[in-house]
Formats: C-alpha cells, sequence, structure tokens
C-alpha cells in the first residue's frame, strides 16, 4: 500500500484531492492531511509517506522550505508540487530541489491519476535500485579484504599498468603518500633440510603471523596488510617515519616469539617516491628475504639480536657472543662466512641501513639520527655512512642517492 501525505492550506483542495485518491482503487491511501508546513514536516517524520502532495504557498513553513528540509531527511519518497498559474517562479526554484513533478490549480481527477501513477512506477524503481546498489556495497565491504589482497599482489608483482593502479587506489579507498613504508615478515621453511613446522602448522603461524603484523603496525597507518604468493606477509604503511617505524621489526618478533614463532625472517624499507617504486621495493625485499633464509639459524639469531639492540652505543661482539652462547670467534666466522663481514662491519651497515630510513624525516637533525641508531659521534658516523652509501649523510639527505 503507497502512503500519501497531502499539504494544503485550502480545506476545500484537501478534501477534493482526499476524495479522488480513495475513489481511484488504486493501492494507496491517505496517512496524514496538513494545512501548513511545520505540520507536514512532523507528518513526514512520523508517518514516512511514500508520495507527498505539496502546496507551495502554506503558512509558518511554505513549500520550498518544506521541500527542503525534508530532502535533509530523506530521499525515499516521491514529492509531487500542487501549485497555481500565478506561481511560476515560485515552481523555478521547485525544480531545483528536484521535486517529481507539478499539478497545476485547480487539479482534475485525470492529471492526478495520471501524475500518481508515474510517481509509483518511478519510487518502485529507485527502491530496487537502491536495494541493489546496498546489496552490492554490502557486498564489496564483506569482499574488500580479498579485493585489496588481489589488487596488493598484482600490484607489487607488476602485472597492472599505471592507469589500472591509480584506478583500483581511487576505488578501494587506498591513499599512498610520498613518504610510506614496506615490511615484509617471512617464516624460515628448512632448517638442515628438515621442514621446521608441519604444512598445517604453518599454515595456522602465518595467520598468526599476519594478525601481529597488523597490530603491530597500526600507529604506522597500514594500507593493506596481505599475504602474498610466497608466503611471505607484506605490509604497506602510510607513515614511515621516527622510532616507531625503525622499532617496529624488534616489535613484531618479540610478539612473533611470544607466540611461539621463532624462525622469522623481518626486513623492511621506506619508499619516498609514491606509488611507482613500491613493485620496486617490494622485488628489493624479496631478494633479502632470500638472502637471509639461506643463512644458517644462528646467524639468524644474530641478525634478529643486533637488529633490536644496535642503537646500543656499546653494544660489542663481546656481549652479543655471550647473549648467543657464542665464542666471540666462532660467532665473528660464522657472520664472516654469512655475510662476508666482520662483526663491527655488519653492526655498522644496520645502523646506517637505520640511519638511511629516519633521514627522510627532514625534521631529525643528522647528530640525532646519529645517537638514535647507536653513534656516540657524528664524526664517526658520518665517516661510516659514507663507507656504506659512497656519500655523506648530509648529500644523501639532499638527493645525492638518487
Amino acid at each position: 500500500m503507497w502512503r500519501v501525505m497531502i499539504a494544503d492550506d485550502e480545506p476545500k483542495i484537501r478534501r477534493g484531492l482526499r476524495a479522488t485518491i480513495e475513489a481511484s482503487g488504486a493501492d494507496m491511501c491517505v496517512v496524514a492531511e496538513v494545512e501548513d508546513g511545520e505540520a507536514a514536516l512532523t507528518a513526514v517524520e512520523t508517518e514516512h509517506p511514500d508520495i507527498l502532495l505539496i502546496d507551495i504557498r502554506m503558512p509558518f513553513l511554505n513549500g520550498l522550505e518544506l521541500i527542503e528540509r525534508i530532502n535533509d531527511l530523506t530521499n525515499d519518497c516521491i514529492i509531487i508540487v500542487v501549485t497555481g498559474h500565478d506561481e511560476f517562479e515560485y515552481a523555478k526554484r521547485a525544480l531545483q530541489l528536484k521535486v517529481f513533478d507539478f499539478i497545476l490549480k485547480p487539479v482534475s481527477e485525470e492529471q492526478l491519476l495520471g501524475v500518481l501513477a508515474r510517481g509509483r512506477s518511478e519510487l518502485s524503481s529507485m527502491r530496487e535500485q537502491n536495494r541493489y546498489l546496498s546489496w552490492a556495497r554490502k557486498q564489496l565491504e564483506h569482499n574488500l579484504v580479498f579485493l585489496r589482497e588481489g589488487f596488493m599482489v598484482g600490484w607489487v608483482t607488476g602485472r597492472l599498468s599505471k592507469s589500472e593502479i591509480d584506478e583500483q587506489l581511487d576505488f578501494l579507498g587506498l591513499t599512498i603518500g610520498q613518504i610510506s613504508g614496506m615490511v615484509m615478515a617471512h617464516l624460515v621453511e628448512r632448517a638442515g633440510g628438515a621442514p621446521l613446522l608441519p604444512e598445517r602448522d604453518r599454515a595456522v603461524a602465518l595467520l598468526a603471523l599476519r594478525n601481529i603484523v597488523e597490530e603491530t603496525l597500526r600507529d604506522l597507518s597500514p594500507i593493506c596488510v596481505f599475504q602474498d604468493g610466497y608466503d611471505n606477509i607484506v605490509a604497506l604503511c602510510n607513515s614511515a617515519r621516527g622510532e616507531t617505524w625503525l622499532d617496529s621489526l624488534p616489535r613484531i618478533r618479540e610478539k612473533a616469539a611470544n607466540a611461539n614463532i621463532q624462525a622469522l625472517v623481518l626486513v623492511q624499507s621506506t619508499i619516498t617516491g609514491g606509488t611507482p617504486l613500491v613493485p620496486e621495493v617490494y622485488e628489493s625485499l624479496i631478494a633479502e628475504v632470500a638472502t637471509q633464509s639461506e643463512n644458517s639459524p644462528i646467524a639468524q639469531r644474530v641478525h634478529a639480536f643486533l637488529e633490536g639492540n644496535y642503537f646500543r652505543d656499546n653494544l660489542s661482539l663481546e656481549e652479543t657472543s655471550a647473549k648467543m652462547k657464542l665464542s666471540p670467534g666462532y660467532l665473528s666466522r660464522i657472520l664472516k662466512q654469512q655475510s662476508g663481514l666482520s662483526f663491527i662491519d655488519y653492526l655498522t651497515r644496520l645502523r646506517v641501513t637505520k640511519a638511511a630510513q629516519l633521514m627522510i624525516d627532514p625534521s631529525v637533525k643528522i647528530y640525532e639520527v646519529a645517537e638514535l641508531v647507536g653513534f656516540s659521534s657524528q664524526h664517526y658516523f658520518s665517516r661510516a655512512f659514507k663507507r656504506v652509501f659512497g656519500i655523506p649523510p648530509i648529500d644523501y639527505r639532499k638527493g645525492g642517492a638518487d
């Protein structure tokens, strides 16, 4: 049953409209008959009519003001304006308010029933479309995680064109800043040729690891966390600044250890060129994961310890070997075999790599960067940085590394 409201200050007009509607035999009933705009607005809120017949000139709140207020309340109704020949200027304004149609006074039965029939048809079509759009919206929301994950895998593996990337970023509501970051977490599959986890346990561990990554990186505004085709958990973050960014890997590792996830490779990189560099950074992290995964479990444990403690200026080979329950000489040989670097060179390279990520934030001064990554002397930091990157830190910050 279609619910109709009549709003007109002339009782004769109201009675005529009601009589025509009730005698038509159509599936309609008059649920409200009011004489001023304020009463009409109340009736809309309480009776929720489908079709509104509104006179333009009414006391307290005229028809145009009423239509504006109704448009603020709902768009799930049809508004038909009842007007006289001398109200053309009002009618033009009503057109701007997107009313469905006009009926000129005196109202003929044929005209009224014709407009009401078209109004019912329009409203039926509109509601059907809204139901479909609502369903489609719910389906999109339900599948948004999977859609984003599929998009990210296609993006980082270079299978999408620039126009496809831009279009899908917009459609999926993803925004990439000029300074972002990527984290990759990988469960080491084998040690000494034997699998570390049965397949079922590995799937559970990957799910737990994904949750840990999402939780840990929450403050860095993760754009998307997904699992790629190599069982890596990858996070693209919209913020890659300061200590929160550098501390993210040790925090992920600590939470993973508490969840009994031990054999874990974690890598990260800043992205300072916006969307075009995302696939390039992803490929570099894939290569780094592959290199670290080939290292012995001992070398992986050493790297994890240094990653969580590199910022301490007094960190030494003796302390590290004691923590690993290894002799200093044996630890040095392991690092040399796996990386080709001595303990000091390995630690220095790790520190300056972290420093390079900190320097994307221009508000952090060079001497502060040096202190944050464990150098007690800015002079020594500059020398070490130049030895690794080939240029001093000040030139690197200016873009000399490009």
